[in-house]
């Protein structure tokens, strides 16, 4: 009996100093290998530590540091679906300490989604995150940029505004709203975050690219043109720039400065790019404005060569057909305003009538207030007509039309001419039709020119 009892005794004995020994185990010895362990990861022998990690599992599957920090060593090594694996586990087991917290193991995965496009499963680990860290601005901004990729700019915009809430000092935030409501037309509100995300980050070449096109959206060209040569800074903005910076000195009428910048333009952009294009077509326009006709068929033929269908340079061409064959019209086309002058003259008089008064309207517009000659209607009294005469490729609106008839009275015509080597608007041809307005085109145009040169 006695000895049953010591038998007993030495048992429980035993059991406490193995149940003390597994507590200093778990209490000591284990976390001590563990944070070995993590010192191997962090010094870059992920190798070794995942061997010995894997180990520890076997014995412990449910602690969510050794999970934790094997994924680490898996990330670190690259080993994106290990690592996804363990991070999820981590989740799944969801006790979190100061050494296993939720938002770093969210953020890896957030990461790892991005890395692998997986936007939706990133986008939801990035909205989680706002709900654990509502103070970080960052959190926010790439809930933004995923809304914004997918195309669902306002509920980007919202991101990017809590964004800038939450970090006034957040440029690239300031950016992207800067550039959605430029694309919703929204120009003030544009214009105000642009110019806070330069303020801020004054290398943002893209801030300043569209700051310049809120500036040209209001007039303000001068401010727009510094604007636009600052985005220059950035290679993949270049063509655009300069596209935009010929626009402004076009829209200011100033056609040298703003040939020269498509021209620029046209270096940098990809070969038949839509880009390359649109400078080509705003070069061909430049061109027609300076009379400079070679230069603008060189150019809407090259856009013809690549997209026939490219905003209406087939038209264009087409147009200037008669240019590219009739050496009269080509002449007519390119002569000096004092040249202009006196071929409008000659074809007045060609009709037999005797010029009253000539006003020189622009280098493509001429007004000449006529009679018949006396030579021709010696017994009936003589009548006035009025002619307008155009050289431009633009066609005739309603409202020359309107103005004729208007100055008709004034100047006391029985009828009016126009002639042009344009063509008319259908308002244009319908408002003629019931009044002593006769229109000629091009056909007509031609047959005068070969008269008188």
């Amino acid at each position: 009996m006695d000895e049953i009892i010591t038998l007993i005794l030495m048992g429980g004995i035993l059991g406490i100093v193995a149940l003390f020994g597994y507590y200093i185990f778990k209490t000591y010895v284990m976390p001590r290998r563990i944070e070995e362990l993590a010192e191997l990861i962090n010094q870059g022998q992920t190798g070794p530590a995942i061997t010995r990690l894997q180990k520890l599992l076997e014995e412990n599957d449910r602690d969510p540091y050794i999970h934790f920090l094997l994924a680490e060593a898996y990330f670190r090594e690259k080993k994106v679906s290990q690592a996804t694996m363990e991070f999820r586990q981590v989740l799944k087991i969801g006790k979190f300490s100061n050494k296993v917290k939720e938002e770093a193991i969210r953020g890896r995965l957030a990461k790892i989604y991005l890395q692998n496009r997986n936007l939706e499963e990133a986008k939801k680990e990035f909205l989680i995150l706002t709900k654990l860290e509502p103070s970080n601005a960052d959190n926010y901004f790439q809930v933004g940029l995923l809304f914004e990729n997918a195309g669902l700019s306002d509920k980007a915009l919202s991101y990017f505004k809590q964004t800038v809430k939450v970090n006034r000092n957040h440029a690239d935030a300031y950016y992207h709203m800067g550039v959605i409501e430029y694309n919703l037309a929204s120009i003030p509100d544009a214009k105000v975050a642009l110019t806070e995300a330069v303020k801020l980050n004054p290398n943002l070449f893209g801030a300043h690219y569209y700051l310049g096109l809120c500036l040209k959206n209001q007039k303000d060209y001068d401010w727009a043109l510094k604007e636009f040569d600052k985005s220059l800074g950035d290679e993949s903005l270049k063509g655009k720039a300069y596209l935009a910076r010929g626009l402004c000195f076009y829209e200011k009428d100033q056609h040298v400065n703003a040939a020269k910048e498509f021209e620029k333009g046209i270096t940098v952009a990809p070969r038949s790019s839509e880009l390359e294009l649109n400078l080509r077509y705003s070069l061909a326009a430049t061109a027609e404005k300076r009379r400079d006709f070679h230069t603008a068929i060189a150019n809407w033929e090259r856009i013809v060569d690549v997209n026939p269908k490219f905003r209406d340079a087939a038209d264009k061409l087409k147009q200037f057909d008669e240019f590219r064959q009739d050496d009269s019209i080509k002449d007519f086309m390119i002569a000096s305003p004092a040249k202009f002058e006196t071929v409008a003259r000659k074809i007045v008089e060609h009709m037999e009538l005797s010029v009253l008064d000539l006003s020189v309207e622009s280098d493509s517009e001429v007004h000449i207030l006529a009679t018949e000659t006396e030579s021709t209607f010696r017994n009936t009294k003589r009548t006035n007509r009025l002619i307008y005469i155009f050289r431009t490729t633009e066609a005739v609106q309603e409202k020359t039309v309107r103005i004729m008839h208007e100055d008709m009275r004034t100047k006391g015509a029985i009828r009016g001419l126009i002639i042009s080597t344009g063509d008319y608007s259908a308002q244009a041809l319908l408002f003629a039709q019931s009044r002593p307005i006769e229109l000629l085109g091009k056909k007509e145009m031609i047959a005068f020119l070969k008269a008188v040169y």
